[in-house]
């Protein structure tokens, strides 16, 4: 288990999901959210993202040994700069799950990252939206135009076995696999019970999100602040 600190009582005042003194047992929407931290919900996310990271890195090793490895330096300065500076600003800064006390991320998904940003209980504009989502195509489909770039590459020279050519389409083939599981394993179990209702990818229904903000006031007002209507 991990040893989050306790909130102070002005966290508290944001985020119910941080309070360890919230009735889950008796609220509305009790097991329709992710909204309290939890290990295997972790590793969820892991599982569901793990196929797709493990090919991308085979295939920077291939190309890299093969051609090049340029690309995998670039996605090397991509993944620092998106998950450790773009998307903790863009995407998790309004996650509920951001209002915990201390420096550290603890969520569902890029936890352990470091807390740049303040908290904001606003939602996500279209500018953050858009940001998010470039990059999280670039995340997924980057290493496979590599792969396929580096296919044409190595067939240029008369040495090439075909062990290393069938190698690299078997990973294309998987990293378009990998991606389509991430996918799938995001909209049937995390996206339908994620707490950050304005990502692009959230699928949790109006009437939980609006149970959800009527437990936290100050996350609230500043989604009725921001034009959000309520049922």
């Amino acid at each position: 288990m991990v040893d989050h600190k306790i909130p102070s009582s002005q966290e508290q005042e944001v985020t119910c999901t941080w309070d360890e003194s919230s009735d889950c047992t008796n609220c509305t929407i009790n097991g329709k959210l992710d909204c309290k931290w939890q290990k295997h919900l972790l590793l969820r996310f892991y599982k569901g993202a793990g196929p797709l990271m493990v090919f991308a890195v085979l295939g920077f090793i291939l190309v890299g040994i093969n051609v090049t490895w340029i690309p995998a330096l670039i996605y090397i300065g991509f993944w620092i700069f998106f998950f450790g500076f773009f998307e903790i600003k863009v995407l998790c800064s309004h996650c509920p799950y951001y209002a915990e006390e201390g420096r550290v991320l603890h969520c569902l998904a890029n936890h352990g990252t470091i807390k740049l940003w303040s908290y904001n209980p606003k939602p996500m504009n279209l500018f953050e939206k858009f940001g998010f989502f470039a990059g999280a195509l670039f995340f997924v489909f980057f290493p496979v135009l590599i792969e396929i770039y580096g296919l044409v590459k190595i067939n240029q020279f008369t040495t090439t076995s075909d062990f290393l050519t069938y190698s690299l389409i078997g990973l294309i083939i998987l990293g378009i696999i990998g991606g389509i599981f991430f996918f799938y394993v995001l909209q049937k179990s995390i996206c339908p019970k994620c707490i950050n209702f304005s990502c692009p990818l959230n699928k949790v229904p109006k009437n939980v999100v609006d149970a959800y903000l009527d437990q936290n006031p100050v996350m609230k007002k500043a989604w009725l602040d921001s034009g959000y209507h309520m049922n």
